[in-house]
C-alpha cells in the first residue's frame, strides 16, 4: 500500500495556536491540545446565545467542553440541568386521579392575600426546609368551601418537596376510594394500600366527598392512618368538612360502636396534622 505524506504548513499552525492563546489567555494551548480547545471555545460561542435545549447547536446536545486539572470534559449547561430536574421532579412525585396540569403549581405563584394562605405559606416553607425523614413531620388539614385553592396549595407543596428529592403522593380522594372498591382481590389493590402506608408524603385531597362505609373507615383509612402515625411518616387532607365535624362523617350513623372507631381516626389525625382553616380566602384556584 501506498504510503500518503501528509506535510503541514508550520507557520499557519503556530499562527492557529497563537489565535486560540489570544482568545484562550488562562490556558496553556499547544499543537498537541489546539483541536480540543478549539471545540471548547466554539461550544462555548454557541452558549452565549442558546435558547433552549431544543436549540442547542453543540456536538452532543445539552453538553460543553469545560478543561479541567489537565482534562477535557464534558458539562450539563444550565437547560440540560432543568430537563433533568425536572425529569427527577416528576418521578418523585405521584399523582393518581388529578389531571397532570395541577403539577405546574408554582409556591412562587401562590397568593398570600389572606391569613390562612399566609400561615399555609410560612407552614410549607418550614416543613420543607425542616423536613427530616427519620423523625416526625406533622403535615396540615386544610379545610373550607369550594374553589378556595385547597388542591392547589397541595400541588405547591409537591413541587417544593420533589426539589428537595422527597417523594410524594398525591392523591383524588374520592376516585381513590373507587378504584380500591374494584382491585378488590388483586395485586393492584395490595399495591395501592402499600403505596398509601409507605410513601414520605401522602396528600390526600378532597376528603369527605366520598362515601364514608364501615369498610373504608375500618379496613382501608383506619390502617393507613394508624401505620404513618406509628411509622412517622407525613400526612396531609384538604378537604371541605371543619375538623369539628370529622367524628361525625367517620361515625357514619348513631351507634355508639361506630362514635368510637369515629373519635379513634379523628385522635390519631390530631397527631399526624394541623388544622388550618381557608374559609377566609375568596374563590380562587391558586
Amino acid at each position: 500500500m501506498r504510503k500518503i505524506e501528509i506535510e503541514f504548513d508550520a507557520k499557519a499552525v503556530d499562527e492557529y495556536v497563537l489565535k486560540l492563546k489570544e482568545k484562550l489567555p488562562q490556558y496553556d494551548i499547544n499543537v498537541n491540545n489546539a483541536n480540543d480547545f478549539e471545540i471548547l471555545l466554539h461550544e462555548r460561542e454557541n452558549c452565549i446565545n442558546c435558547k433552549g435545549l431544543n436549540c442547542c447547536l453543540n456536538g452532543n446536545k445539552g453538553l460543553y467542553t469545560v478543561f479541567n486539572d489537565g482534562k477535557f470534559s464534558l458539562v450539563d449547561c444550565e437547560y440540560k440541568k432543568e430537563a433533568r430536574n425536572e425529569s427527577l421532579k416528576d418521578s418523585l412525585i405521584k399523582t393518581l386521579y388529578l389531571p397532570k396540569k395541577i403539577l405546574e403549581a408554582n409556591i412562587k405563584d401562590y397568593y398570600t392575600n389572606s391569613e390562612s394562605r399566609k400561615k399555609i405559606y410560612t407552614a410549607i416553607v418550614n416543613f420543607v426546609t425542616n423536613y427530616d425523614s427519620n423523625s416526625m413531620n406533622k403535615g396540615l388539614y386544610l379545610f373550607g368551601n369550594f374553589s378556595v385553592g385547597k388542591t392547589y396549595t397541595l400541588a405547591c407543596l409537591a413541587n417544593e418537596l420533589a426539589r428537595k428529592n422527597i417523594s410524594c403522593l398525591l392523591i383524588y380522594f374520592p376516585d381513590l376510594v373507587s378504584d380500591l372498591k374494584n382491585a378488590i382481590g388483586t395485586t393492584r389493590f395490595e399495591s395501592l394500600i402499600n403505596m398509601l402506608k409507605t410513601v414520605d408524603v401522602l396528600m390526600l385531597d378532597d376528603l369527605g366527598s366520598e362515601n364514608m362505609t364501615p369498610w373504608l373507615r375500618d379496613e382501608i383509612l383506619g390502617p393507613i392512618i394508624n401505620y404513618r402515625l406509628l411509622e412517622g411518616k407525613t400526612l396531609f387532607i384538604s378537604s371541605n368538612i371543619p375538623p369539628i365535624e370529622l367524628v361525625n362523617h367517620f361515625s357514619i350513623d348513631k351507634a355508639p360502636q361506630n362514635r368510637i372507631k369515629g373519635e379513634r381516626i379523628v385522635s390519631r389525625l390530631k397527631d399526624l396534622v394541623t388544622s388550618i382553616s381557608m374559609d377566609d380566602c375568596n374563590p380562587i384556584r391558586r
